[in-house]
């Protein structure tokens, strides 16, 4: 049922006597009319306060994003620094000799 459909069975149900067929007509079609605007106005509002939300918060989140940015550049900055290593070289050729064996296993299926 929708909200049209739900407005209109209220208003019958709130009907007390009964109205000549156009004054009814009139009443409740300007019954619908203030409940479809204050429905709007509640969604512009709500829609408003979710934009000021969100422009309230955007400093912040920009800040976490170059600090979770930042600490994730000093930490492949040591990776790549520890690859350059003896040690780094012969895991980074482990590493390559068995993705090349996995590639070759799966090209036999």
């Amino acid at each position: 049922m929708s909200h049209s459909d739900q407005d209109l069975t209220r208003h019958f149900a709130e009907a007390h006597h009964p109205l000549p067929a156009e004054e009814f007509v009139s009443n409740v079609m300007t019954r619908i009319g203030r409940e479809r605007q204050r429905r709007m106005r509640r969604k512009a509002a709500l829609a408003l306060l979710v934009a000021v939300v969100a422009a309230a918060a955007t400093p912040y989140v920009a800040e976490g994003s170059l600090a979770l940015g930042g600490g994730l550049f000093d930490a492949l900055a040591a990776f790549g620094a520890a690859l350059g290593s003896p040690a780094g070289w012969a895991c980074s050729i482990a590493v390559g000799a068995w993705a090349l064996s996995r590639v070759w296993a799966i090209g036999r299926r």
